[in-house]
């Protein structure tokens, strides 16, 4: 079975940006404070930086929501209609990327960690 570069591409990039609004996050989160928070919350933040914290988890929760109940139901359905099938291997390889993009995330600092799931 022979895959796009379009397919694969589409499959990569919603991974892609949450890595992109996570890590760009931290830096904009150290740069603004000076620091990681020392705090849970947003209070004395800047308005940017409230700002691009709930873009960021606001497509992180979409992000998981489609991830936990559409891409199982996605799958399945691709592998009872036999002309969807050539679609599988892309929801395995945003699945696949989806779990990367995890294990990428928690490599950020223990402190914007914390910050980030409090």
């Amino acid at each position: 079975m022979r895959t796009s570069r379009t397919g694969i591409i589409v499959s990569a990039l919603p991974s892609a940006i949450m890595l992109a609004l996570f890590y760009s996050l931290a830096v904009h989160m150290h740069h603004s404070l000076g620091a990681w928070p020392t705090s849970i919350g947003n209070r004395g933040f800047p308005a940017a930086l409230v700002t691009h914290g709930q873009v960021t988890w606001d497509y992180f929760s979409a992000l998981f929501l489609f991830s936990v109940v559409v891409l199982p139901v996605g799958i399945l359905v691709c592998l009872f209609v036999a002309r969807w099938r050539r679609l599988v291997p892309y929801f395995a390889l945003y699945g696949l990327l989806y779990l990367v993009c995890w294990g990428l995330m928690l490599l950020a600092p223990a402190s914007f960690l914390s910050w980030w799931w409090d």
